[in-house]
């Protein structure tokens, strides 16, 4: 099951994060994505995403930062435990 959830930043810009989780069997396993979205764009990008590489130098605000991109420069972890618990209200049993 996957849920999404946007987070709207004070420049204008937003990032999107998509968590998932997958249960089987006896085991169950969280996962994420998170793709941003400039306040002058309509486009969702994925910032680690190989096909994406050029406009992360193309965009300045993202061109200081490549060598150090990580999860935490877009969103924080309280932001994605958010959206895990909002998926985990949508699912639980009743």
């Amino acid at each position: 099951m996957t849920h999404e959830k946007i987070f709207k930043r004070k420049d204008g810009s937003r990032v999107k994060v998509s968590v998932w989780l997958y249960v089987h069997l006896n085991q169950s396993n969280w996962g994420y994505s998170i793709f941003v979205r400039e306040a002058d764009s309509d486009r969702w990008i994925d910032p680690f995403s190989d096909s994406e590489y050029i406009n992360r130098i193309v965009k300045p605000k993202f061109k200081n930062s490549l060598k150090h991109d990580t999860f935490d420069e877009y969103i924080s972890k309280k932001e994605i435990m958010e959206a895990k618990l909002e998926l985990w209200e949508i699912i639980k049993p009743t």
